[in-house]
């Protein structure tokens, strides 16, 4: 209970993490409603006068969220949707930890600065990673051909790719201060070679500093999900349809869902965008308060144990 009071950012974000996680295996299973179900136009039958009811329809006991402007349930958008929110999501953020820890790791160890690394990293610190994601996206996402596996797989690699040499500078700069240490440098002195040394002492050092860049990298992974959703560029494609012009997405994740509804912002149906984007800042304040929960975590343990 010490600990809890302590660091409450630290459990409260696992908490809210583990409960997306559930949410994503689970959600599309206990959906009320299948992914195509709309709610029709219909006639009920309210003080003996005939009543015409049509979406978008407000919370209730059938529709505890309410319906959109087309008659899709909401809750049920956000359960289909989950999966593709969460796990993409971490999927693209381990990819990023995986490329970028093994060039940071292969370039800190070297014995002089690889200035051509380094050029990359100040050219690519400039770079929003946004501008290439969407224009190489953006004609293979709307209306696509591709099946949603395979635009889900091609998203997580372009992001993976592309953030990277952001994960890669982390990594290589905390390698080369492991590598000036004492004990490391010992280990060489004695012939230990580079994979020994890697394996042996640069990693076991290093864990905590990867468990901090993936969760970090998942708040990265899920704005940038976020900034391609305002264009229409939706996580698993964009289904456009045409006179009137409407963006819809096909997977249903939250950044999507955000994109598509961002016009109900100024309506009398303001709800219709508010639910989205309750759920997404639900998530993204998930990842941050785990973020900063091991943080202060680490940084506690680095304080009371610097010799270590």
């Amino acid at each position: 209970m010490q600990t809890l009071r302590r660091n409450p950012s630290l459990w409260l974000g696992a908490m809210m993490v583990m409960f997306l996680i559930v949410l994503g295996i689970i959600g599309p299973f206990v959906a009320p409603y299948e992914p195509d179900f709309q709610e029709k136009l219909k006639t009920v039958e309210v003080d003996g006068k005939s009543v015409i009811i049509s979406p978008p329809l407000p919370p209730s006991a059938e529709h505890w969220l309410g319906t959109d402007k087309w008659g899709y349930d909401m809750l049920s958008k956000l359960l289909y949707g989950a999966p593709y929110t969460i796990f993409v999501t971490m999927a693209a953020a381990v990819c990023r930890l995986l490329i970028g820890g093994v060039i940071g790791l292969y370039i800190g160890i070297q014995d002089k600065p690889q200035k051509w690394w380094l050029s990359i990293e100040n050219a690519w610190g400039y770079m929003p990673i946004f501008i290439p994601v969407y224009f190489l996206l953006v004609g293979i996402s709307i209306n696509p051909e591709l099946s949603i596996s395979k635009l889900v797989t091609l998203f997580v690699v372009l992001v993976a790719i592309l953030g990277a040499p952001s994960v890669a500078s982390s990594i290589r700069q905390k390698t080369e201060q492991i590598k000036e240490t004492q004990y490391v440098l010992a280990a060489t002195s004695l012939g230990a070679g580079r994979e020994q040394i890697i394996f042996r002492h640069i990693l076991p050092q290093l864990k905590e500093q990867f468990i901090l860049i993936a969760v970090t990298e998942m708040v990265s992974v899920m704005t940038l999900m976020g900034l391609l959703g305002m264009f229409d560029l939706f996580v698993g494609g964009t289904i456009m349809t045409f006179d009137p012009v409407i963006f819809h997405s096909i997977t249903n994740e939250w950044a999507g869902l955000l994109g598509s509804y961002r016009g109900f912002v100024f309506s009398n149906n303001i709800r219709i965008f508010l639910i989205p984007l309750g759920a997404f800042i639900l998530a993204i304040s998930s990842f941050s308060l785990l973020a900063k929960g091991l943080r202060d975590r680490f940084q506690e343990t680095y304080n009371r144990t610097p010799y270590i």
